[in-house]
């Protein structure tokens, strides 16, 4: 079915994008209920992959839906885990209906798709292949729908702190697991809680009690090996697929198209991280304006948020 902008039952979460979707697709209606969303590394730790499935189903079994990117390693467990609890999850996509992303999943979005629970979500137009900006905006829908983010294991650079940085933006929660001080690949996570951008998750009861939702139920025993079978090698052809798709280093901005509030913001900001407040004595906007200019250069992946309320360019001046 598909849902437009105009449409009286067009969710009124995505409205507080800066740009939401024209038009959304989805494999059911999308009922209104408390959401979490769950992102996490492509290639997680084994015992990193049990814990997200266990936390989803600990959220689904309490009534919870479960959001995330549809993503093989954290994202694929976190839907495995809604689904082994009878409860509900959404694959946000960042394609159109009629391509899949990533392959591995497809019995996976098949299961979601037929579910009377669970659903499907497009947010881009039929034939669009997933493209760095494409990832990143569904970072952007994904957090919209939720009410939390948690962030399972993040690399310095990835999808997942550009997820964390959507949250912030439209004032949702973010919860960090931290990795091993000596997981050192993992770092995005401790980043995020070492700048205070992020609350440490230590366990689902920490988080049941902040969303007053009970004890959480116990999870069940699952077969490392079912979750990470798609995950990908590092030495694979599909790692370096992956890294050219969002690692590439950014590439000087095309203002062409960008609005005045936009390019006075961007133009004002440096390598350094100022203050929200800085930015608007500088450009002479308000904040209003300001936010959802920062939103949008941050889709644009040419602005980035850390610590909490500071931005900076991306690549140095």
């Amino acid at each position: 079915m598909q849902i437009k902008l105009d449409d009286p039952d067009y969710p009124a979460a995505l409205r507080q994008l800066p740009n939401p979707p024209s038009v959304l697709t989805t494999s059911g209606p999308l009922e209104r209920r408390r959401a979490i969303a769950i992102v996490g590394s492509r290639d997680a730790c084994d015992e990193a992959l049990i814990f997200a499935h266990g936390l989803a189903f600990q959220l689904a079994s309490a009534g919870i839906l479960v959001i995330s990117g549809g993503a093989v390693g954290v994202d694929g467990a976190a839907h495995r885990g809604a689904l082994a609890a009878n409860g509900a999850t959404w694959v946000v996509s960042p394609t159109g209906k009629d391509r899949l992303y990533p392959l591995e999943h497809r019995a996976l979005f098949a299961e979601v798709a037929a579910s009377t629970e669970s659903r499907m979500v497009w947010a881009f137009a039929d034939h669009t292949d997933a493209t760095p900006p494409t990832m990143r905006y569904r970072n952007g829908v994904l957090a919209a729908f939720s009410e939390a983010l948690i962030v399972v294991q993040a690399h310095y650079k990835s999808g997942s702190r550009n997820a964390a940085g959507w949250a912030r933006g439209l004032r949702r929660p973010v919860w960090a697991v931290t990795a091993a001080p000596w997981m050192g690949e993992f770092c995005g996570s401790l980043v995020e809680v070492a700048q205070g951008t992020a609350r440490p998750l230590c366990s689902a009861a920490q988080l049941f009690r902040a969303l007053a939702l009970g004890d959480p139920a116990t999870p069940p025993r699952v077969d490392v090996r079912t979750l990470v079978a798609a995950r990908p090698r590092q030495n694979s052809r599909r790692a370096l697929a992956k890294a050219t798709l969002e690692d590439a280093p950014p590439q000087a901005p095309d203002m062409g198209s960008w609005t005045a509030e936009e390019t006075s913001v961007f133009t004002n900001l440096c390598h350094n991280p100022m203050h929200i407040d800085e930015i608007a004595d500088r450009t002479g906007f308000t904040i209003p304006p300001i936010r959802t200019a920062l939103l949008t250069l941050s889709l644009k992946d040419v602005v980035v948020e850390g610590p909490d309320g500071f931005y900076r360019r991306r690549f140095a001046s």
